[in-house]
């Protein structure tokens, strides 16, 4: 039997058949639009620039840990591969560099992009990015590397996997009390905990996030241990080889918060302070990655603080190509953590955003705009 190219066959990850099968699904019906934009990506003058971003690449979806895969943001390395291969036929993978240039772009120009700096970008991503002579950006968060801190949705994720493990899920929304146990409305166990406590914690500043995972880890009994950093994030030895091959660095903030959540003193520290640690790291350059990037995580006030802090530009997660140059401060990006081929070329033909935008005028969203 012949094996088809990952590309061209939808894949499911085992962890999220629910989530896949809806990519799937939305990949065909989104097919159309996925070829007209393609199509007409040919004739357009003007610069257009899209913007990736991943999270880890493993071995395998295994490897990544159930709450990373289940939400997708581990990518198996060969899924990875295959996206890579039709990059490269389609686009033109420029480096963080020619972006701030500013100099105009080609139509269907790419930038690659990692968030929070896991070890496995420079272990697996890294080799086969270079075998493509690709560069690529890390956005990196401050706290990790001033104070050596595990962020602390990685804390999050090692517990809940420890929870599942250990076979201390049932029932486990009922250890963080009525605040926790209001978040889920929709489903049990370890996905539906994981989904209210990243509601709950998105909407806190970072003491009141640890106090809450220090209950976490007594009620289960567990202590997230000390090399969980070394495991899962990449060291300073790391971090320059990379950019010893003309990769850059950017920044994360300092402790990965929901700054729309946060006062403007607060996300000027969370900025700042970030610039401040990353600045002497090698390749660093001023540009900003919003944690989460969606439109509920960020407002006008926290962009025009990021331009103030001598951010050049603020990334988002909206998913959807760039006009480039003329987009101003504000870039979105295409989060990549899809295991369907057909998907993945939907949202880099910025259809996912499309859809949400035509959803939205139909059946109007209660989430804050920004512009």
């Amino acid at each position: 039997m012949k094996i088809l190219n990952p590309m061209h066959a939808p894949m499911l990850n085992p962890r999220n058949y629910p989530v896949s099968c809806r990519q799937m699904l939305l990949g065909f019906a989104g097919l159309p639009w996925t070829l007209s934009l393609m199509r007409m990506s040919r004739t357009v003058e003007q610069g257009t620039l899209l913007v990736l971003c991943y999270h880890r690449i493993t071995e395998s979806v295994s490897s990544g840990g159930f709450c990373d895969s289940h939400y997708f943001i581990t990518l198996p390395k060969r899924v990875f591969l295959s996206q890579i291969r039709w990059l490269t036929r389609h686009y033109r993978v420029v480096g963080l560099d020619e972006v701030l240039s500013g100099r105009p772009l080609p139509p269907k120009t790419a930038l690659i992009t990692f968030d929070d700096g896991f070890r496995d970008v420079a272990e697996t991503a890294f080799p086969i990015l270079r075998s493509f002579g690709l560069p690529a950006t890390v956005f990196l968060i401050g706290s990790v590397i001033r104070e050596n801190k595990i962020p602390w949705i990685t804390r999050l994720h090692w517990l809940l996997d420890h929870a599942r493990e250990k076979g201390a899920d049932a029932g486990c929304l009922d250890i963080l009390g009525v605040e926790a146990r209001n978040g889920n409305n929709r489903k049990g166990g370890i996905p539906g905990m994981l989904a209210s406590l990243k509601t709950l914690l998105k909407h806190k500043d970072i003491h009141e996030i640890e106090d809450h995972l220090a209950c976490l880890e007594e009620k289960l009994g567990a202590k997230t241990p000390p090399d969980l950093l070394t495991q899962r994030f990449m060291n300073h030895e790391q971090i320059a080889r990379l950019a010893g091959h003309g990769w850059t660095v950017g920044n994360h903030t300092d402790h990965h918060l929901n700054l729309a959540s946060l006062e403007d003193r607060r996300v000027r520290e969370e900025i700042a302070y970030a610039d401040n640690t990353l600045a002497a790291l090698p390749g660093y350059r001023p540009v900003l990655a919003l944690p989460f990037g969606l439109a509920e995580s960020f407002t006008q006030a926290t962009v025009d603080i990021a331009r103030r802090c001598g951010m050049r530009h603020v990334l988002t997660s909206l998913g959807s190509p760039n006009r480039f140059p003329g987009q101003g401060i504000l870039l979105d990006r295409v989060i990549c953590e899809t295991f369907s081929g057909l998907y993945f070329r939907f949202v880099a033909s910025g259809g996912r955003k499309a859809v949400k935008s035509m959803l939205d005028k139909t059946i109007p969203s209660n989430s804050r705009r920004t512009t």
